[in-house]
């Protein structure tokens, strides 16, 4: 599904900021077929936490329910840490309601959300908050 080039691509994105780091993940079946693929922003700012934004995760439809969602957001969560994020956020489709519950299910909570935030089609998104101290137990950060 997603090459090594892809997630590349996706992480080389011009940012319009210097101080704002990308990275991202693939979660591979076999010999090098992407499955899954996640990518996160942090803006590192000297003498502050970086803020962390976990940007999209992605898992082909085929190995969905299998953890694999899950696997990418524990190492984003771990990337995170390592920035030295106190938190990590992210908007999700209001209507996307397996993501809510992958992202719930990690630690995630809903703190507000933002009217009419996506296009094509017009939706509202559903505003989500992780603190690094706040990760299940089971999480490997």
């Amino acid at each position: 599904m997603w090459s090594d080039e892809d997630l590349a691509a996706l992480v080389r994105m011009p940012s319009g900021d210097e101080r704002k780091v990308r990275s991202g993940w693939i979660a591979e079946e076999g010999q090098s077929t992407g499955v899954g693929i996640a990518v996160a922003a942090a803006l590192c700012v000297p003498g502050t936490p970086a803020e962390c934004e976990l940007e999209f995760v992605l898992v082909a439809p085929h190995a969905r329910r299998q953890g694999i969602g899950r696997t990418l957001i524990h190492a984003v969560f771990a990337w995170a840490s390592d920035m030295e994020a106190h938190e990590i956020w992210l908007e999700v489709r209001a209507s996307n309601t397996r993501a809510l519950r992958l992202y719930e299910r990690c630690g995630f909570v809903v703190i507000g959300g933002r009217p009419g935030y996506y296009v094509d089609p017009s939706e509202d998104a559903v505003l989500m908050r992780c603190r690094i101290g706040d990760i299940p137990g089971d999480a490997p950060v």
